[in-house]
């Protein structure tokens, strides 16, 4: 097969299609179980959670696409990040629900309503905006549940209303958003007879605790799902299931190498299974074809999330030198925790004096956590690509010298 001819089915970088999404399977038996009765009347709230590349989003994707799809549900998935106000976030759902509704034969009883506040921009009034007067914008958040359920009330083929509000990483920064959707779903539960909704928000765990702090009560509402990395019998499944849609076959020691690369995290499999994929011009992954992989994909990783953070935040010649000589030694085993001692003999003097301080850097931009474990002063990468990018960072360094 010629690399014209070939067509990747991973997607890194992506929400993976609910089609192919693979695992998880009592995360969504939790979840799943609860849409019988959101369709009968009774409102839900779930929480996602997990660290970056955990899958947070595909997960949400799929389960959008099964109440749509098994439950006969308006669905709409808000992709919020970067929104800061509960004002903004008003106008998204809104705008989501409306371009969802759209093609549906009853849609323009709600639409019709709407006349004065929404737009179509785009080729042949592609795309609705609402655009209400910033007193009907207040009157809508300050009723936003009974606003909701008016617009379910219309719908006359559909069992009910499920949205994601993926990311709420800024909204939960001051109080305003946590007071605001405590209101929400009180109203829902306490004013609104069988009110059929179903919302699902997702961030980092650090950010589902910012909204405990802005509102105790924010926990009690949601079922809260923190994803954790998959298991290795999951990997392997799905690196077999991917690479056998193109009948390839992969070695034994090659799966290995790439199940303990990706570590769990569905976003480095993700890049790993597309890099190793481009990488063969045969039906055959060898362990070379693998570890060239991994190589690919975490210099990939590195120069999305690593050098940007690198070239803005980090300018210290001694800093980067750490770096790269931590990657170089931990890059056979990117998931071994490491302290400051293991490093002794082969940091010099001013890198040892700026250590610590290095190690705090590298926590606060999420480039290193600590280990887990209860020994002081052990640390672990939070992506173990992260440490296969420095390891050629530093390969490279090697070869400009010659």
């Amino acid at each position: 097969m010629t690399n014209e001819s070939k067509e990747s089915i991973f997607q890194p970088g992506q929400p993976v299609n609910p089609e192919q999404f693979k695992g998880r399977e009592e995360v969504l038996k939790e979840i799943l179980k609860y849409f019988p009765g959101v369709c009968s009347g009774k409102p839900e709230h779930f929480f996602i959670t997990g660290k970056r590349g955990i899958g947070k989003t595909s997960l949400a994707n799929f389960i959008r696409d099964f109440a749509e799809k098994n439950h006969s549900m308006v669905t709409a998935h808000i992709m919020n990040d970067g929104v800061h106000t509960v004002d903004d976030l008003v106008i998204q759902v809104i705008e989501r629900i409306l371009n969802s509704i759209k093609p549906e034969k009853w849609s323009d009883k709600i639409l019709n309503v709407l006349t004065n506040n929404i737009e179509s921009v785009g080729f042949s009034g592609f795309i609705i905006k609402f655009k209400p007067s910033s007193e009907e914008l207040h009157n809508i958040k300050d009723n936003f549940a009974f606003y909701l359920n008016d617009m379910v009330e219309q719908f006359e083929d559909k069992n009910g209303l499920f949205i994601v509000i993926d990311d709420i990483n800024g909204l939960s920064e001051t109080p305003e958003f946590a007071n605001w959707y405590k209101s929400f779903v009180d109203t829902l539960a306490t004013s609104i007879p069988k009110s059929r909704m179903c919302f699902m928000l997702t961030g980092y765990p650090e950010k589902f605790n910012k909204l405990h702090e802005q509102n105790p009560s924010v926990n009690r509402i949601f079922h809260v799902q923190e994803l954790k990395a998959l298991s290795d019998d999951e990997v392997k499944l799905f690196y077999k299931d991917a690479f056998s849609l193109y009948d390839i076959k992969i070695d034994d020691d090659a799966m290995e190498l790439m199940i303990k690369y990706s570590s769990g995290m569905p976003t480095m499999m993700q890049h790993i299974g597309d890099a190793v994929y481009w990488g063969i011009n045969d039906d055959h992954i060898t362990k070379k074809d693998a570890l060239m992989g991994i190589l690919r994909a975490g210099e990939i990783i590195g120069l999305k999330y690593l050098q940007p953070i690198l070239d803005k935040r980090i300018r210290s010649k001694n800093y980067l030198s750490l770096f790269k000589k931590m990657g170089y030694e931990l890059a056979a085993k990117p998931d071994s925790p490491f302290t400051k001692n293991q490093f002794q003999n082969i940091l010099n003097d001013n890198e040892l004096k700026v250590f610590n301080d290095f190690i705090r850097r590298a926590r606060k931009l999420n480039i290193i956590e600590l280990s887990g474990s209860k020994k002081k002063g052990e640390y672990r990468f939070t992506n173990q690509l992260y440490p296969i990018y420095f390891f050629i960072l530093t390969i490279n360094d090697q070869e400009n010298l010659y």
